[in-house]
């Protein structure tokens, strides 16, 4: 196309997925913008903040004037975390803006990155657990689960592309739905920085978002055991600012993402990218039907009963880690580099507003 498009990333900056893209879409020759409504706790970057955190008349206002503007200055609206501009799901209004969108003949594109998709009974129908404190069905649950499909429902009859940053939630989306790795940090301006072989302590770092939904108390535990017989040092990253955190994981020697989920997350993407070996819960029947390239993955792969066996393996064993932390930073090279993903949902924007 001649014009160059325009393109909104809304309201949220889950993961840092949405400003990496953008910046790289930029690159690419787009007019792309991201644009929140509440800040994340660790990733401080966007181009406008709009402070709407709440249901109020004032705020109200905003979410429609922001519309109205984004209509007239955007082609594309890619909403992240399956979340739009006006948009109340605990109330049931949801995706008010999809209609109106529509009526203006702008294209709409969602990406789920997980919670805004996980269903309990789906997860304990399925697989007998889940990423949740409890195993019970509660009414609460009941009621979540049901509004998420209500909102998947609305994001199919509307949207002009579906997309997930994680293949354990394929299932339960729209049939339609593509698989998209994540763009949560640009590789190029991350130096590795490879395990060395020295008689310091080994030291293993885990940086849960949601300590149940990673399975901490767990890996805790067995961290505990195996230090009463191995040299190593335990760092838990929580509640640190970002600069402090990222001082921390250049000084791992091995990363823990999560046992539970069976996917890994941003934070593994970092570590990778740094060159540093992975363990998280890889799904097998998840990542073999939805991920063109899980057979390249490095991560090595545990789940709460093998990450004891796992953790032994890599701490007794340096040429494997280090052999793992050069895969690993090849692999975010290949399969994560923000500009490949850029040129993908480029394409997808053209061929949409072509049609």
């Amino acid at each position: 196309m001649s014009r160059k498009l325009k393109v909104l990333h809304c309201p949220l900056n889950n993961g840092n997925n949405a400003w990496v893209l953008s910046r790289a879409e930029r690159k690419l020759g787009l007019a792309s913008d991201l644009v929140i409504f509440k800040k994340h706790p660790f990733f401080e970057d966007y181009d406008r903040y709009l402070k709407i955190e709440s249901i109020t008349i004032p705020n109200e206002i905003k979410r429609i004037a922001f519309l109205k503007e984004a209509l007239r200055n955007y082609d594309i609206f890619h909403f992240n975390f399956g979340q739009s501009i006006w948009d109340h799901p605990f109330w049931g209004l949801n995706h008010l803006d999809f209609p109106i969108i529509k009526k203006y003949k702008k294209k709409i594109i969602v990406t789920f990155q997980g919670d805004d998709a996980r269903r309990k009974d789906y997860f304990l129908n399925k697989y007998g657990f889940g990423p949740y404190d409890k195993q019970d069905y509660t009414l609460l649950d009941k009621f979540f689960d049901r509004m998420r499909a209500i909102r998947i429902g609305q994001v199919e009859k509307y949207a002009d592309k579906i997309f997930a940053l994680n293949p354990d939630i394929m299932s339960i989306l729209p049939k339609r739905t593509e698989f998209l790795p994540y763009s949560s940090i640009d590789v190029d301006e991350v130096k590795p920085i490879y395990p060395t072989r020295t008689s310091r302590k080994i030291k293993i770092i885990h940086a849960p978002s949601e300590r149940i939904k990673k399975g901490t108390e767990i890996i805790v535990s067995i961290i505990k055991k195996l230090s009463l017989k191995y040299p190593l040092e335990w760092v838990l990253v929580e509640n640190l600012p970002r600069k402090r955190a990222w001082e921390i994981y250049q000084k791992a020697d091995i990363a823990i993402d999560q046992i539970i989920i069976g996917w890994y997350g941003a934070f593994a993407v970092e570590m990778m990218a740094l060159g540093k070996p992975v363990i998280a819960y890889l799904r097998s029947s998840d990542i073999q039907a939805f991920v063109p390239f899980y057979k390249d993955i490095p991560i090595v792969n545990a789940d709460p009963q093998t990450l004891e066996e796992s953790l032994i393996m890599l701490i007794e064993n340096y040429h494997l880690r280090n052999k793992i932390a050069k895969q690993s930073r090849k692999f975010v090279q290949k399969y994560h580099h923000p500009l490949k993903i850029a040129q993908k949902t480029k394409k997808i924007y053209e061929d949409l507003c072509a049609g």
